[in-house]
C-alpha cells in the first residue's frame, strides 16, 4: 500500500501559499519582491492540488465512469456548501444586486460565487474534458491538445490586452473572454495539470534527488524571469499561467513522490478546510482591526495581516478537524453498538 505523508504535508504548505495569493504578504516591504513571491512562486499551489487529483482520480475514472460520476457529485456537494457558506457575505456586499441572470450563472458554473471558489467548477469541467480525451484519443494526441489549450490560455491571459492585428486571433480572444473572465479555468488551465498527475501513475521519472532539486531551482528561477518580463511589459491579465509552470510542477511532484512514506488524512482535511475558509478569516482579521482601531498594524501591514490570517485559519481548521473526528468516532461507536 502506497503512503503519502509528504503529499499531505505539501498540501498544507500549498494551502498556506494560497492565503498569500489573496493577502500579498510582502507588498508593504517591497512590491517587486511581493510580485515574485505571490504572483509567481505561490502559483505552484493550485497546480499541485490538481496534480494530486489527477494522480488519485483519473486512472480510476477511466476504468470506471461511475467513479468519476460519484467524485463529481461529491465535489458538487462541497461546492454547494461553499456557495451557501459565502452567500451571506455576497448578500452583504450586494454582489448580485447589479448582476443579471447570465452573470449569476457564469459565477455559479464558471467563475465561482466567491473569488476562490472558481476551483470547483473548473475542476469538474477539467476532469470531464480529460476523461473524454483519454477515452477517445491516444496519449500523445492528448498531451498535444492539452498543451495547445494551455498555450492558448497563456496567450489569452498574457497577451490579451495587446492590440492583436490577426483577425482570427482577435475572434478567438473575443469568444474566450465573452464566456470566461480568465483563461484560468476548466478548459485551458486545469486539464494539463490533472493529466500530469495522471502520468505519474503511468510513468516513473528516474531523476536523482539532488538533480531533481537543482532542476527545480533552475526552472523556478526561469519562471520568475518569465513573470518579471510579463509584469514589466504589462502583458498579464491574470498571473496564474506560465510556460515554465508545468515543468516546475513535474519536478516538484516527482521529488515529493520520491520522499512519500506514510499518509495523514487529518492533514488532508485540514488543508481543504484552510482553502475553503481562509477568506472568512481575511474578513475576520480586517474586522478585528477596524473594531480595535488597529488597522494600521494588523491590516495595512500586509505581512502581519498575512501571519494573523494564517494563524487564525490554521487554528480553526485544526480545531474543526479534531471536533469532526470526535463526532465521527462517537457516531461510529453508536452505530456499532446497534
Amino acid at each position: 500500500m502506497r503512503k503519502y505523508l509528504t503529499f499531505d504535508k505539501f498540501r498544507l504548505f500549498a494551502s498556506i501559499l494560497i492565503i498569500a495569493i489573496h493577502t500579498y504578504p510582502l507588498f508593504t516591504i517591497n512590491e517587486n519582491l511581493d510580485f515574485v513571491f505571490t504572483h509567481v512562486f505561490c502559483r505552484i499551489a493550485v497546480p499541485f492540488f490538481l496534480m494530486i487529483t489527477g494522480y488519485f482520480v483519473i486512472e480510476k475514472a477511466t476504468r470506471n465512469k461511475d467513479f468519476l460520476i460519484n467524485y463529481t457529485i461529491k465535489t458538487l456537494k462541497l461546492y454547494l456548501f461553499c456557495i451557501i457558506l459565502y452567500l451571506p457575505i455576497n448578500i452583504y456586499a450586494k454582489t448580485f444586486e447589479t448582476s443579471n441572470i447570465i452573470s449569476v450563472l457564469k459565477d455559479i458554473f464558471i467563475n465561482g460565487t466567491f473569488y476562490h471558489l472558481w476551483y470547483f467548477p473548473a475542476l469538474i469541467l477539467g476532469l470531464w474534458i480529460l476523461y473524454f480525451l483519454l477515452k477517445k484519443l491516444k496519449g500523445k494526441k492528448v498531451i498535444v491538445i492539452l498543451s495547445i489549450l494551455y498555450i492558448i490560455g497563456i496567450f489569452g491571459d498574457s497577451l490579451g490586452n495587446l492590440s492583436l492585428n490577426i483577425a482570427y486571433i482577435k475572434d478567438i480572444y473575443i469568444v474566450i473572454f465573452s464566456i470566461f473572465d480568465y483563461t484560468r479555468n476548466g478548459i485551458f488551465y486545469v486539464p494539463i495539470f490533472l493529466y500530469l498527475g495522471y502520468l505519474f501513475r503511468k510513468t516513473k521519472f528516474n531523476i536523482s534527488r539532488s538533480k531533481n532539486v537543482i532542476l527545480i531551482i533552475i526552472f523556478i528561477l526561469l519562471m520568475i524571469v518569465e513573470g518579471i518580463i510579463y509584469n514589466k511589459f504589462d502583458l498579464q491579465i491574470h498571473d496564474s499561467m506560465y510556460f515554465m509552470l508545468p515543468i516546475v510542477m513535474v519536478l516538484i511532484f516527482n521529488l515529493i513522490l520520491q520522499n512519500s512514506n506514510e499518509n495523514n488524512k487529518s492533514l488532508r482535511n485540514i488543508s481543504t478546510i484552510i482553502y475553503i475558509t481562509h477568506p472568512l478569516f481575511i474578513i475576520f482579521v480586517r474586522g478585528v482591526g477596524k473594531i480595535l482601531n488597529l488597522e494600521n498594524i494588523i491590516v495595512d501591514n500586509n505581512l502581519i495581516h498575512y501571519i494573523l490570517v494564517v494563524l487564525t485559519t490554521v487554528i480553526f481548521s485544526i480545531c474543526f478537524e479534531k471536533l469532526s473526528c470526535r463526532v465521527r468516532l462517537k457516531y461510529e461507536q453508536k452505530f456499532n453498538k446497534k
